[in-house]
């Protein structure tokens, strides 16, 4: 953890806007309370903004979230969002003994709490779920009216969910950007007709390299090892069957022409800086989120900061 604590301070020096920290329950290399680690950061940074990328929050009690992201509003002087998701692995609603067929309408519901809680001077709510009358949440935010609450969603009914009650889409990294042109546009309208501000916030798996070559040969194979395990897992998502072929490739040498370049956002630094563009072209995102690798993996935050971040400013 001192690392990463160490590399949120030098992404804010170097002109990063947010921070996210990824969330499961009982999942190997998602072994943190977020909102305890996000408080952390926050102790050691001034301006960087600090979210979740995303919380599963049918997961918990809405109360008990408007509480610690309220907190961590407080203790970070107004830098707190949550980026809020459905979950798709059954193992954690089990161990909980919470109702996996039923995760949707939990979602819909502990949303609305949320919400409320942080702008309400007493909460009272009676729905299929949830349960309590003139509940007053403390400490409210710093932030007016309330923390920015974006919805991570992959298929249909999430992104509409997203578009009632969310104030940003979370796209997630495995869908061609061709695909998402309409469901972008989809998106959009929704918002527009429920009053919300419907922006996009694309989350893109960026390689990157002094050497194109050396992304390709030494990042590229790891991340689609990775992609294969998201999809044994059953990660949801609109299906692109040249890009599932390419992600379930498992002989031969993979390659970013191969690939189009697409389902990531790799290269040197001038193919990573055209690739965003081409990314904002497509879907006009508002917020970029990279996660971020390739083959010196600890200088990549350097190199992206020092090279790419100006090319937006």
């Amino acid at each position: 953890m001192a690392s990463a604590y160490e590399s949120c301070s030098r992404a804010e020096e170097l002109g990063f806007d947010f921070a996210t920290v990824g969330h499961h329950r009982f999942t190997a290399g998602f072994g943190v309370a977020p909102w305890v680690y996000l408080a952390a950061i926050a102790a050691r940074t001034s301006s960087l903004r600090l979210g979740t990328g995303v919380f599963l929050l049918p997961l918990d009690h809405p109360l008990d979230v408007a509480e610690e992201v309220a907190t961590l509003d407080q203790v970070s002087g107004g830098r707190a969002f949550l980026g809020a998701g459905l979950g798709y692995r059954r193992y954690e609603w089990d161990a909980l003994q919470l109702p996996y067929e039923r995760r949707g309408t939990r979602m819909t519901e502990a949303l609305e709490i949320v919400q409320r809680a942080w702008t309400d001077d007493t909460v009272s709510f009676h729905g299929e779920h949830f349960h309590f009358d003139d509940v007053e949440v403390l400490p409210k935010p710093v932030q007016r009216p309330r923390p920015p609450v974006w919805i991570g969603a992959n298929v249909g009914p999430g992104i509409r969910r997203a578009a009632r009650l969310a104030d940003a889409w979370m796209v997630g990294f495995g869908d061609r950007l061709s695909a998402l042109e309409s469901r972008v546009a989809a998106f959009r309208a929704e918002s527009t007709a429920n009053g919300r501000a419907g922006e996009i916030c694309l989350m893109r798996l960026v390689g990157i390299g002094a050497r194109r070559e050396d992304v390709e040969r030494e990042w590229l194979p790891d991340v689609l090892t990775m992609l294969r395990a998201y999809r044994r897992a059953g990660a949801p998502g609109e299906r692109d069957e040249d890009a599932s072929r390419a992600i379930r490739r498992r002989s031969g040498r993979p390659s970013l022409a191969g690939l189009g370049n697409d389902l990531f956002v790799a290269g040197t630094p001038e193919d990573v800086i055209a690739g965003i563009r081409r990314c904002r072209e497509l879907t006009g995102c508002e917020h970029f989120v990279p996660t971020l690798g390739g083959p010196d993996a600890a200088g990549a935050l350097e190199l992206f900061g020092r090279e790419v971040i100006p090319a937006f400013r």
